[in-house]
């Protein structure tokens, strides 16, 4: 479910685990035991009632109360946030030219299909950093320098170490994703290539199991899939 209103520079929309108020971003785990508000704004954080209502989005007509996964986000009448939650309530404050109203409302898995970014995969939000990450995968299995060059070319690099063991939270997450998670356990078919090389020895890089993470090295010259991310 999706809702979305835009007046000047006022955004309003909600979606499976966020909720946008002008310029406050309130992002809800899906089990409801995380909430971190990104707003420069006051939080007053509330204890949620005894009966929590899961798997229901309920938005109010002036849009000032959403809840979402078990939390309740209102907007008080002097702009502050209250939020009612079962989990822990994080408040991150942001720049003025890093305004989390701007983020993408994708859903996990989506393909777009307009902009920079057509024809990617968006993969959600990189808690490393808190930013989206986009990927394309190669029509064909590549050597790990063709496969860097190839990413390179698609304006991105191939996934690191750390993004690979994000790309494992992404199983089940449907979408295209299902077919990448379904490529079995054989090697090579089954894995892809990560961007790090073996440091004591160039002609050896990291590469991925896809069915359940595990990363180990392999000569260079090894032929698998290949996956591009951009940020």
């Amino acid at each position: 479910m999706s809702a979305e209103r835009s007046e000047q520079d006022v955004q309003e929309s909600v979606g499976r685990d966020f909720v946008i108020m002008g310029r406050d971003r309130v992002e809800v785990s899906v089990d409801g035991k995380k909430v971190t508000a990104y707003t420069n704004g006051a939080v007053e954080p509330k204890a949620a009632p005894r009966l929590v209502t899961w798997g229901i989005i309920r938005i109010s007509g002036d849009f000032n109360t959403v809840v979402l996964n078990g939390t309740t986000i209102e907007r008080a009448a002097d702009g502050h946030l209250v939020i009612s939650s079962p989990g822990i309530i994080i408040t991150t404050p942001y720049a003025a030219n890093d305004d989390p109203s701007k983020a993408t409302t994708h859903e996990i898995g989506t393909i777009e299909s307009r902009g920079e970014h057509k024809g990617e995969i968006y993969g959600g939000i990189y808690p490393a950093d808190n930013k989206p990450l986009w990927f394309s995968g190669a029509t064909k299995a590549m050597d790990h320098y063709r496969a860097a060059a190839w990413a390179e070319g698609q304006g991105g690099s191939l996934p690191t170490r750390m993004q690979g063991d994000y790309l494992t939270a992404l199983k089940g997450k449907g979408g295209p994703f299902t077919e990448i998670f379904n490529r079995g356990s054989s090697f090579p078919a089954g894995s892809i290539w990560l961007a790090e090389s073996l440091t004591n020895d160039g002609d050896y890089a990291w590469c991925q199991r896809l069915s359940d993470g595990a990363q180990d090295y392999t000569d260079r010259d090894v032929e698998m899939p290949v996956l591009s991310v951009r940020r």
